[in-house]
């Protein structure tokens, strides 16, 4: 004769463990909020609405809001302006035979090569590098993609650029100024 034995059943474990660990991940962000903020709790701040006279007009703050604190707007973010030169140096240079102009980190001068795009145009920067065991400079050159917002500079213009903000996957220079006009004829 054969006996079954019937085989223990096991408690599920997963349901407990899951509520376990999110209960842990809640203690953990709550003790990580009162560390960064000391000074404020979870029951008693004003600032957060969580007082009686004052949690109709806002909802109750989270964990993640008290860590951050409130929005703080920045006052000294604004829109960049090219700057300007004061007009009496301009007038003193002038006099002497100069032209003042801003200098930018990492700018550049070369000539357009295609102003066939709008408000887009490539110039060619040409410069030189030395190599340490002939003892000679080469030369090289790169097309740049620049911002040319009022259109100013034409095809064979002599340019100076500087880098600005990423505008499109090819353009992060912008013109700061056409330093010499083409008067040559473009097509012979």
């Amino acid at each position: 004769m054969v006996q079954t034995v019937a085989a223990p059943v096991r408690p599920r474990t997963a349901a407990r463990t899951s509520a376990a660990v999110a209960l842990l991940a809640l203690a953990v962000v709550a003790s990580l909020a009162l560390y960064a903020c000391p000074s404020r709790s979870f029951t008693s701040s004003p600032s957060f609405g969580l007082t009686a006279e004052r949690n109709s007009a806002r909802q109750p703050a989270t964990a993640l809001q008290v860590m951050r604190g409130p929005p703080v707007l920045n006052p000294y973010k604004h829109k960049w302006v090219e700057p300007t030169v004061p007009t009496e140096l301009v007038e003193k240079a002038a006099e002497e035979g100069f032209r003042l102009r801003p200098q930018y980190n990492y700018q550049k001068i070369g000539y357009v090569v295609s102003d066939v795009n709008s408000k887009t145009r490539i110039c060619l920067v040409e410069y030189f590098l030395f190599n340490a065991k002939f003892g000679a400079y080469y030369m090289r050159s790169k097309k740049i993609h620049y911002h040319d917002e009022y259109e100013t500079s034409k095809l064979g213009d002599v340019v100076l650029i500087a880098p600005s903000r990423k505008m499109s996957k090819k353009k992060a220079y912008r013109l700061v100024e056409v330093v010499k006009n083409n008067t040559a004829p473009i097509r012979v």
